[in-house]
């Protein structure tokens, strides 16, 4: 009888390389706006800064939005196909934790919002869709223990609205996720999301 390879699936499909912690990322960035005294120059500095973090914060939805729709696609694949790469598995949930950086996350919108105004005296338009994203995957996050558990696509839970399409959505949406790990621009995940979300 011949060997059957066991068919398996990335845990991330390469959404990683492309984002980072917002929570140090911006810690980071801020020291360096207020290293300075003078208004004018942190002034000067965070004008400078500013498309960095909006650029940091588009990406951050991106890489949440991301991974909703990289459970979905799995999901659709079959269940009980195996998971490989899953750096949480094994760990102890701890719900504060885990829902830690997502709340950094939805709230650091209002402190960019006051930011912009106080630095630049420009609006930051905060995009209601970019705060549902984050809900969402702050749900997806809480269902399935921070995946500690999550050994293969039957043990992925996916948040209520969201459903399995088409077997063609499904390609559809395989090649937007191959198209933004080679651009770098998550956020254009956007344009299939409807397909997955009918909440």
């Amino acid at each position: 009888m011949e060997n059957v390879k066991e068919k398996t699936v990335l845990f991330d499909p390469g959404y990683a390389q492309h984002t980072t912690i917002l929570s140090i990322s911006s810690e980071y960035i801020y020291s360096s706006v207020n290293q300075f005294k003078n208004f004018g120059q942190k002034k000067m500095k965070f004008k400078m800064l500013y498309p960095q973090i909006t650029r940091m914060v588009d990406n951050n939805v991106g890489f949440c939005l991301g991974c909703l729709l990289w459970a979905v696609y799995i999901k659709g694949l079959g269940e009980d196909i195996k998971i490989e790469g899953n750096p949480c598995l094994g760990d102890t949930y701890n719900k504060e934790e885990a829902v830690e950086e997502i709340d950094f996350s939805i709230a650091f919108f209002d402190k960019l919002k006051k930011d912009a105004k106080y630095y630049l005296g420009t609006e930051y338009v905060v995009n209601p869709f970019h705060i549902k994203v984050l809900e969402l995957y702050r749900e997806f996050l809480t269902q399935n223990c921070s995946f500690v558990n999550t050994k293969t696509t039957s043990d992925v839970i996916l948040p209520d609205g969201f459903e399995i399409p088409a077997e063609e959505h499904l390609e559809k949406i395989h090649s937007k996720i191959q198209e933004v790990i080679s651009s770098g621009n998550l956020l254009d995940l956007t344009e299939v999301f409807e397909l997955v979300y009918k909440g």
